[in-house]
């Protein structure tokens, strides 16, 4: 199986020479890089263009596009690879994080979104907290926090290229939460594993999107509920035993700690 790992840009020259050498790292395990860029004005694609004669496996699709769920849509259909990356330019995988995707992939009977640990960084690559979305089904998704994770970067993420024939593409309407919109229909249709490897690390930081999107939550909200409203009864019911047993299993380990510390206090 061959993996094509997919760059959206715009205006990233800050960051496009780390990116493609990242991915340049993961060595045979990568057989092409797409970049597809939205139209930059600082020298980003210039700079692309200079690094596709280094790097026989980086491709450059130019822009002006229709916003990044566009970019993807275009660069996903150019992909060459049975199986798809996408790296935002600004974050970067785990050495290896690439060839152990693959040899998860490579064992799967259909079409397939194995997803690993991703490690939230700042600016300056410094730690902020882990996402290990442990448990991937709809329901768990839907519930949020605190019932589960859900995969926040798409550095921790890689799939077959068929689960774009029986999901769809990406929302050209939506240039924000299109890959929130896409894991939930995931979740819905395409067989999902959860792999307890560290495979990415994404910049959670001041002038990225995530880190500046202040009316996301509605359109999240939005999403989720088109999602729910296609459960099946069945699943709608399972949606509540998740909730059911979580909401005990933490009212019973709050009690466990009231006791103790009831006890601690009287010793």
């Amino acid at each position: 199986m061959q993996l094509s790992v997919i760059t959206p840009t715009l205006n990233s020259l800050k960051f496009i020479d780390d990116c493609v050498a990242n991915v340049a790292a993961q060595g045979d395990a990568v057989f092409e890089h797409i970049i597809v860029d939205g139209g930059s004005t600082d020298g980003t694609l210039e700079q692309v263009t200079r690094l596709c004669a280094r790097h026989e496996k980086l491709r450059l699709i130019p822009g002006p596009d229709k916003g990044q769920a566009d970019a993807m849509n275009k660069a996903t259909a150019a992909a060459r690879g049975e199986i798809i990356g996408v790296l935002n330019v600004d974050d970067y995988y785990e050495p290896g994080a690439a060839r152990a995707a693959l040899a998860v992939l490579a064992q799967a009977t259909e079409p397939t979104l194995v997803v690993g640990d991703c490690r939230v960084v700042d600016e300056n690559a410094h730690e902020k907290y882990w996402n290990r979305p442990r448990d991937l089904r709809l329901e768990t998704l839907l519930l949020g926090w605190p019932y589960g994770q859900f995969p926040c970067n798409p550095s921790a993420y890689f799939y077959h290229k068929a689960v774009h024939d029986i999901v769809g593409g990406y929302d050209v309407a939506d240039h924000y939460a299109m890959d929130y919109d896409f894991l939930l229909a995931c979740a819905a249709l395409v067989q999902t594993r959860y792999v307890p490897t560290h495979w990415g690390n994404f910049r959670l930081m001041p002038g990225c999107k995530t880190f500046d999107d202040t009316a996301g939550a509605e359109r999240v909200a939005a999403i989720a509920a088109r999602h729910k409203a296609r459960l099946s009864p069945l699943r709608r019911l399972n949606m509540k035993i998740i909730k059911f047993r979580s909401d005990l299993h933490n009212a019973r380990k709050r009690m466990a700690n009231q006791m103790l510390g009831r006890t601690q206090k009287g010793s």
